[in-house]
């Protein structure tokens, strides 16, 4: 959300099966990575302008997308070596990816085609579907939705046979988009009128949730179906259950980014111009505290087996000892 940047919101990735944590080095062309249980770093060469990772943790796969390359680099998770480079189309921005399907799924910005990359051959295939940016895979149905920045229309993509319907989602500026897996329903912020839409995935159905200004980021606990807004500039957190809200939470500056524990019941919000992470208990919906977090971070991963938090951080090109990701110290 913030602006003069390309970077995706998932610009940062973690991996379950090894725990390691992938995050775009913009400035270098390549991906830092971190063993987040060892705390064993190193860097890996990619493409020009890195913006967005993502990890298939069944195949082992990363997939790094480089808007200045229009193509898609591909990582061995366990050697994190380069071993393949998928051709997109101009300015690749998300990436998701269907474990179930072994595909990833790209959309590209300023383009009309979506890309689509079997992972088994590494080969890929345009889909045209239009300009797209924000994009999630629903794995249950081998769904993808595709939203576009200024279009009042969202994208719904069948992952196997490439047809497209078109969903009106009521607004331009619909921005980030969020699953509840069991109950069926996506949420998608939009920015531009402060609410968030919730859709029913099988049943079409419409509902619009008022939230605060400028709605960024949007996640879901799987184990409560409770939802979390990030409200840019209203420095708060929306708490949803049941289609309404149920408590308006102060953060840090500027929230971009959510990610939920629902093991420990937290709630971590990256607080892009507050430097810092808060710590949310979802239990009582009580914000418990508000940890540095690095420069401008702005997105958040949480590895629920450890406990332990990550974030992206905005670097500035030569800034002397930036970092492109910070691991939180929650100080347990």
């Amino acid at each position: 959300m913030q602006s003069g940047t390309l970077l995706a919101d998932h610009g940062i990735a973690f991996n379950r099966a090894t725990g390691k944590v992938y995050a775009v080095d913009q400035e270098h062309g390549a991906v830092m990575v971190i063993d987040g249980r060892t705390g064993v770093a190193k860097r890996v060469t990619v493409g020009t302008h890195p913006v967005c990772v993502a990890v298939n943790a069944a195949t082992g796969r990363v997939y790094v997308a480089n808007g200045g390359n229009g193509n898609v680099s591909v990582l061995d998770g366990a050697t994190d070596q380069v071993v393949a480079t998928v051709k997109t189309d101009r300015r690749p921005y998300y990436v998701g990816v269907n474990e179930a399907t072994n595909k990833a799924f790209v959309s590209n910005t300023f383009s009309s085609v979506m890309t689509i990359i079997d992972g088994a051959t590494n080969t890929s295939r345009q889909l045209p579907v239009g300009s797209g940016d924000a994009l999630i895979v629903d794995g249950k149905s081998d769904k993808i939705y595709l939203l576009g920045y200024e279009d009042p229309n969202l994208r719904v993509i069948d992952g196997t046979t490439g047809a497209t319907t078109r969903e009106p989602v009521g607004s331009v500026h619909a921005w980030a988009p969020a699953i509840d897996s069991e109950r069926r329903v996506l949420y998608v912020t939009r920015s531009g009128t402060a609410d968030i839409l919730a859709l029913g995935m099988d049943t079409h159905e419409h509902k619009v949730i008022k939230v605060g200004n400028i709605p960024s980021a949007v996640a879901v606990d799987a184990a409560t179906h409770r939802v979390y807004v990030a409200n840019y500039a209203d420095d708060t957190v929306s708490v949803i259950d049941g289609g309404r809200v149920i408590a308006t939470l102060k953060v840090g500056r500027s929230p971009q980014s959510i990610a939920v524990d629902a093991k420990r019941r937290r709630i971590y919000v990256a607080n892009f111009h507050g430097d810092s992470v808060t710590v949310i208990d979802s239990a009582n919906n009580r914000v418990l505290a508000t940890k540095p977090a690095g420069r401008n971070p702005y997105a958040v991963v949480v590895d629920e087996a450890a406990g332990t938090v990550f974030v992206g951080n905005m670097t500035r090109p030569s800034s002397e000892g930036a970092s492109v990701f910070t691991k939180v110290e929650l100080g347990r």
